[in-house]
């Protein structure tokens, strides 16, 4: 469904893969250092990179009190995103099953396999188009993943979308 173009992620999404990742690497019942683990992160860009924190300028700003706020709730709807799909994640890992036979969820990478539970919850239960959800999911793992995890991430929602009858 990637059509090539570079989406633009909601930062949110960001945060709620990260912490997906934090909960499935045993961290699920330990929210505060999961939070702590998404301040840390708060400062990576859409490229996964962190900014340039060397001119006077971008010091002044990280301490804007108007932009920590807005990085708190931003942070906070990730982590809630996470959570809920955190709890479908069963659900989603049955959906995909069909399409991964040669990865199975406890063969493919913690990153991936979060990937796919959130793209699937968010054309599912979170109110996202299938094409959105995908796009979003798909620049994800393009950045915090391996190379072929976009393309593998993008054909297993796909068809997991067209199994479920989701709309596009």
């Amino acid at each position: 469904m990637s059509n090539g173009r570079k989406h633009r992620v909601r930062a949110e999404r960001r945060y709620a893969l990260l912490a997906l990742y934090q909960f499935d690497s045993g961290f699920a019942g330990d929210l505060v250092s999961v939070r702590a683990a998404l301040e840390s992160a708060a400062e990576i860009d859409d490229d996964g990179e962190s900014p340039d924190a060397s001119t006077a300028a971008a010091r002044v700003a990280a301490r804007d009190p108007e932009l920590i706020a807005q990085r708190a709730a931003t942070i906070d709807a990730g982590l809630g995103f996470a959570a809920l799909v955190w709890e479908h994640r069963k659900d989603a890992d049955a959906a995909v099953r069909p399409y991964t036979a040669e990865w199975p969820v406890h063969r493919q990478p913690v990153l991936d396999r979060n990937a796919l539970r959130l793209g699937w919850y968010a054309f599912t239960h979170g109110g996202d188009t299938v094409a959105l959800a995908i796009d979003e999911t798909v620049e994800l793992v393009k950045t915090f993943s391996t190379e072929k995890s976009g393309a593998f991430v993008n054909a297993v929602l796909d068809r997991a979308a067209k199994c479920a009858g989701a709309n596009g």
